[in-house]
């Protein structure tokens, strides 16, 4: 049995199914079903994880090399990859390096978990290849006359030059907006660079394919999955540990678009100008709470029942200005009537589009 590998540099942030590095390993390891071959597939960045999906999804065996801590148990680690990408375990087998931290040590695991592969390879498919990487530095050292190197999926390395930073022109916003949902609460959305709440990662390599240019997991996506799934789905993301919850601001819609920015440290915005907004009486009567800001003397004085909803005024940024509001847990948007709930759009010309997916007022931002 011969061992395969399909390297790529590291890639878009957003990955669309038009990105030849995308479309080219998908038909290199179509090309091998049926074949007596592995392909060695790994974990952590998005250009081994996808080969995972694809090995899976197309019934053709695979080794992962993955890291492993000391108080992990190997079986969870392969329970966990075995639900999230639909695994055949009669068909997968794994390799594991172990590491002393997941984080700390994550530098180090890629190193030495290329190093193995392409060590461990009979066969080479260089695809989108970074001209000073280590990888190219890896593979070009092998062995020729025992590992077979094929430029056959090769394709020009392109650096990604897209930014995701937008802003919003106040010249075109809709005079009516702040009127429409004055008494309202509103949960923005924004672009994930990750898998949605509660997605496998099976799904979201399955939207990267079927996605063509668009990313699948854009705010608008995101609006769509909402009300698809008639959830807001809880996150944890930037709250204290052990917090899950889902974010409303109190803003009107023209004091929240100040507060769309780039944030260079997660790769995202702020939010974006899509959302779901509860009218206030109603949210109030579900259980949304309004947040209470502060520093740690203020939080370790508050009841145990109150700090959930507790959010730290800031060191680095001053949050106070969002007026945030917070429940704690799963909101079920089918038990609300649609008459109490409004949906935001960002133009106009996506009412249409949105239309489908709910009952409710569909309200643009810009006129």
């Amino acid at each position: 049995m011969k061992s395969v590998v399909i390297l790529n540099s590291r890639q878009n942030l957003r990955p669309v199914g038009s990105d030849l590095w995308i479309k080219n390993a998908n038909m290199a390891i179509q090309k091998l079903i049926g074949q007596d071959v592995v392909i060695l597939t790994s974990v952590g960045m998005k250009t081994w994880e996808y080969l995972i999906f694809l090995a899976a999804k197309y019934k053709v065996k695979q080794r992962i090399y993955g890291p492993v801590t000391r108080d992990q148990k190997n079986i969870d680690v392969v329970e966990y990859y075995t639900k999230q990408f639909q695994l055949d375990p009669e068909l997968t087998d794994y390799y594991f390096l172990e590491i002393e931290d997941l984080v700390k040590d994550n530098l180090f695991f890629q190193k030495e978990r290329d190093r193995l592969i392409v060590n461990d390879a009979d066969i080479i498919y260089p695809i989108s290849i970074r001209k000073d990487s280590t990888l190219k530095l890896l593979y070009e050292k092998t062995d020729k006359s025992q590992v077979v190197v094929s430029e056959q999926y090769m394709v020009k390395y392109i650096k990604n030059k897209q930014s995701y930073k937008y802003g919003i022109d106040k010249t075109k916003l809709n005079p009516k907006m702040d009127t429409l949902l004055e008494d309202y609460l509103i949960h923005w959305t924004r672009a994930i660079n990750e898998t949605w709440p509660d997605e496998y990662l099976y799904d979201y390599y399955q939207s990267i394919i079927n996605s063509q240019s668009k990313y699948s997991h854009s705010a608008y996506h995101t609006l769509i999955r909402i009300l698809s799934e008639k959830k807001l789905r809880v996150s944890s993301r930037h709250y204290r540990q052990g917090i899950s919850a889902v974010a409303f601001s109190e803003l009107q819609p023209s004091e929240a678009i100040d507060l769309m920015k780039w944030r260079a440290r997660y790769n995202e915005m702020s939010f974006e100008p899509y959302g779901i907004a509860i009218r206030k009486k109603i949210a109030e009567k579900i259980g949304i709470k309004k947040v209470i800001y502060g520093d740690s003397k203020n939080f370790n004085s508050l009841h145990e029942t109150d700090k959930p909803y507790f959010q730290s005024i800031g060191t680095k940024g001053y949050w106070a200005p969002e007026k945030e509001w917070r429940y704690i847990g799963e909101i079920d948007l089918s038990k609300i009537n649609p008459k109490n709930l409004r949906v935001i759009v960002w133009k106009k010309e996506q009412v249409d589009s949105i239309n489908k997916y709910s009952k409710s007022r569909i309200i643009s931002l810009y006129n």
